[in-house]
């Protein structure tokens, strides 16, 4: 067969994409998300294969009005030890939320929330020393955020791993984040809105939600789901299941933005999430599953030049450009912090 095995089986270039993670969490992980998924909600699970919902006509009722994006965008800018030598991590970064409203066939910036933040593990520190340091922090216009240490062995508690120190300082600084996404979003809880990155605790009953980055294997070990998964095109999506386990109960299903050449085999998906109150107010008509798609199949960003345009929309990057627009330069904000500390 020599050379002519790789096209006979599906051979395809590989063009440089955004690193993904690793699909099957660990236990851990997976106790964590909580989500259990009914793979059989739409369609029986034998039936699966991919839908295909592209059209050029838009409906009305699908298309959202508002975008929601957040943005973290820092670094650890030092490091301290307490008194038993344990490495504490110094995260500085302004963290944002921003929504656009659609207006006509532009867009308008409708409400933005920004916050300049220190974040660090605080607990083996003096309390005073600690409500101190928050208080010449905040007369400089930054908030002292307190991260958690890590979990180690179930129980929260210092390490000496800087870089699971360091995880934590991050993963604060993103939970703070998708609190300011949470208040923009909570502006306006009648009108359809995207939000990028998945609902979580996103209590907002209209709100749809785009994850790119595939962290769950919802689809379990079942060949026909994920055939129909690798096998979905452009224009095109699987069933949808539903995620009942979660805080807020959730539709989701696969939809392929982009992605037919020279691409990862799951690049160019996104995965979809909207409330089953939502889902239900529809009638639980799964045509309007076909139709929302299809709207953001019209939305999605065309730049080739932009790495992750197959995963990504046209909205949500401009609001992630405009919210940008608004921070300050690291660089500049950590020689500040400096001046500010006499570091």
């Amino acid at each position: 067969m020599g050379l002519e095995f790789l096209r006979r089986y599906g051979g395809r270039r590989l063009q440089p994409y955004i690193e993904q993670p690793p699909l099957e969490p660990s236990v851990k992980e997976a106790a964590e998300e909580g989500s259990k998924a009914e793979l059989d909600f739409e369609l029986p699970l034998q039936a699966w294969q991919p839908r295909s919902i592209a059209s050029e006509t838009i409906a009305s009722d699908a298309l959202p009005q508002r975008f929601i994006d957040g943005c973290h965008f820092g670094d650890t800018v030092a490091w301290l030890r307490d008194s038993l030598s344990h490495p504490i991590p110094v995260r500085l970064a302004e963290i944002g939320g921003i929504c656009l409203r659609r207006d006509g066939r532009s867009l308008r910036r409708e409400c933005v929330q920004i916050e300049r933040i220190v974040c660090l593990i605080v607990d083996s520190f003096p309390s005073n020393e600690v409500e101190e340091f928050a208080a010449t922090l905040k007369e400089s216009g930054m908030r002292l955020l307190k991260a958690l240490p890590p979990m180690i062995d179930n129980v929260r508690r210092l390490s000496y791993d800087y870089a699971s120190m360091e995880q934590r300082t991050y993963t604060q600084a993103q939970v703070e984040m998708r609190s300011l996404e949470k208040l923009v979003l909570d502006q306006d809880r009648q009108t359809l809105s995207l939000v990028d990155g998945p609902l979580g605790r996103l209590e907002h009953e209209k709100a749809i939600g785009i994850v790119k980055q595939h962290r769950t294997n919802y689809l379990g070990t079942h060949q026909q789901c994920w055939e129909a998964f690798y096998n979905l095109e452009p224009g095109q999506r699987t069933p949808a299941f539903r995620l009942t386990s979660q805080r807020l109960p959730l539709v989701s299903w696969y939809l392929k933005l982009d992605g037919a050449h020279g691409a990862m085999p799951n690049w160019g998906v996104v995965r979809v999430e909207i409330s089953c109150a939502h889902f239900e107010r529809q009638g639980s008509d799964f045509g309007y599953v076909d139709r929302l798609s299809n709207a953001l199949l019209h939305l999605r960003y065309r730049q080739s030049s932009y790495v992750r345009g197959p995963v990504s929309l046209e909205p949500i990057v401009r609001a992630e450009e405009s919210l940008k627009a608004l921070f300050t330069l690291p660089a500049a904000l950590a020689q500040r912090f400096y001046h500010l500390t006499g570091l």
